[in-house]
């Protein structure tokens, strides 16, 4: 009896333990396939974009969002009448996880299709970009027919993490021993192009969608050369989400044939400036279009701007400033990234501070001084110079306060002074361009155009200085 008692307890526990697995392993299908369908977010209004916060992909901008790859998804929300939500996150680990689990629908960190390591359970969309493999050399003799020739002779440098695309290890394979390559663990090609280009000895490998973004170009001692074929930037879905992946894949072609796709890369890639700095404005010795200011009339927008000032006790003379180097005074003003209006403000920043048309020269102006009042009152419980409160508000409004923040940050933890804008929390915005600092455990909102901030604080203090000594 009591050995039948045994035998129907063993059965009874194979039984529940073949069930658990069988329902274990149900989940971890479950998990795998747990995509939404074109279908389903259709349904929902709502496209899910999981990104990382870099140059290319997706960044702040001032109050709104801004990126190459954040507006090929915008496009494609349009085009499909729902709304893109964008979800960032910190690394790619994070985004291949989010999307097997099904919290993402596309993914979008620069995925270029000719990778290594293949990520497992995804698949690539159709392209919207492409880049090819280059040599940078940092001098200006080097010519077609001598790269080679150069490249061997030089040293060579190449960010660590590139080397998993296929590219570089046939660029490798077909060096074979006549060619040494340093590899880099730290620095991002951005890092390595602004500390390379003196050295007329080193020749950097990277892609030419980086050195366009960089503007290096530009210099007379930096040339480029193609060494490797092109290949192709994509977003990532789930694999088996066929009817999202065909979907995706025909707005992608369809955009390919329009001039917004050719604005989009031109803004980003073309027009963009990331490493070269602007030099101040100077103003020129004062000139007969000059001698208005006598009179003081700075523009036509003068008794408005006093007005909307005058119940924040804001200096009227720097907000005129700031409209002139966002908009020179032309209310019909919008910038590429959506800023409208004489004071450049973003569609959400107008709408917080009561403007619904920022096309309307007095809406924008109210808003504008409203947001600024705003910006004063936030810094002035920080910092206590009067004088450094204008530079951190000024700073803010072109930026956005969230990278202020991270800058202020950065500069406490490097033991520099954070209430100073020169020299201290400055240097530490000017670095949120770097990897090593924007993507810091104490940077919220991670990269940002800092060579933009950094110089409209100062030719906005220095036109703001200008009317001062000439408008009374």
């Amino acid at each position: 009896m009591k050995k039948y008692f045994t035998i129907h307890v063993l059965l009874l526990f194979v039984f529940f333990l073949f069930i658990h697995c069988k329902q274990e392993a149900a989940s971890r299908v479950y998990d795998i396939v747990r995509y939404r369908s074109i279908h389903q977010i259709l349904s929902s209004k709502k496209l899910r974009l999981g990104t990382t916060v870099n140059p290319i992909s997706f960044f702040y901008y001032k109050n709104g969002y801004a990126g190459f790859e954040y507006e090929i998804a915008k496009y494609i929300a349009k085009k499909l009448d729902v709304e893109l939500e964008v979800i960032p996150v910190s690394n790619d680990s994070i985004l291949y996880k989010m999307l097997q689990r099904g919290d993402i629908d596309l993914a979008a960190n620069n995925y270029l299709s000719l990778h290594r390591s293949y990520p497992a359970n995804f698949s690539y969309t159709a392209s919207y970009f492409q880049s090819n493999l280059i040599a940078i050399a940092f001098n200006e003799d080097t010519t077609k027919e001598n790269i080679y020739k150069h490249i061997k002779s030089s040293k060579i440098i190449v960010p660590t993490s590139d080397m998993e695309h296929i590219p570089f290890q046939r660029m490798k394979e077909f060096y074979s021993t006549d060619l040494t390559i340093f590899l880099d663990d730290t620095s991002s090609s951005f890092e390595l192009m602004e500390h390379l280009v003196k050295q007329d000895s080193v020749t950097l490998i990277t892609w030419d969608y980086l050195y366009q973004l960089s503007n290096l170009n530009q210099l007379n001692n930096v040339q480029a050369f193609k060494i490797d074929m092109a290949c192709k930037m994509s977003f990532l879905t789930a694999h088996d989400n066929h009817t999202l992946l065909d979907t995706v894949n025909s707005l992608i072609y369809s955009l390919l044939q329009t001039k917004k796709c050719k604005t989009i890369t031109d803004k980003y890639f073309t027009n963009n400036q990331l490493l070269t700095v602007e030099e101040p404005e100077v103003e020129k010795k004062e000139n007969k279009k000059n001698i208005k200011y006598k009179k003081g009339a700075i523009s036509k927008y003068d008794e408005v701007i006093k007005l909307c000032c005058k119940p924040y006790h804001l200096d009227w003379k720097l907000v005129a400033a700031i409209i002139y180097k966002e908009s020179n005074f032309n209310p019909n003003v919008e910038s590429p990234y959506g800023a409208s209006g004489l004071m450049q403000l973003m569609p959400e920043t107008g709408k917080k501070f009561g403007a619904d048309n920022l096309f309307d020269p007095v809406q924008n102006i109210k808003a504008g001084t409203a947001y600024l009042n705003y910006l004063k009152s936030y810094w002035s419980k920080k910092v206590t110079d009067s004088t450094q409160v204008m530079y951190f508000v000024i700073a803010s409004y072109n930026s956005g306060q969230g990278h202020i923040i991270d800058a202020q940050n950065l500069a406490k933890k490097y033991n520099a002074n954070p209430n100073v804008w020169y020299d201290h929390v400055e240097r530490y915005l000017s670095l949120l361009s770097e990897p090593k600092y924007y993507k810091d455990i104490d940077c919220k909102l991670g990269y940002c155009k800092a060579t933009e901030t950094l110089n409209f604080v100062r030719n906005v203090t220095e036109k703001h200085q200008f009317y001062v000594d000439h408008v009374k």
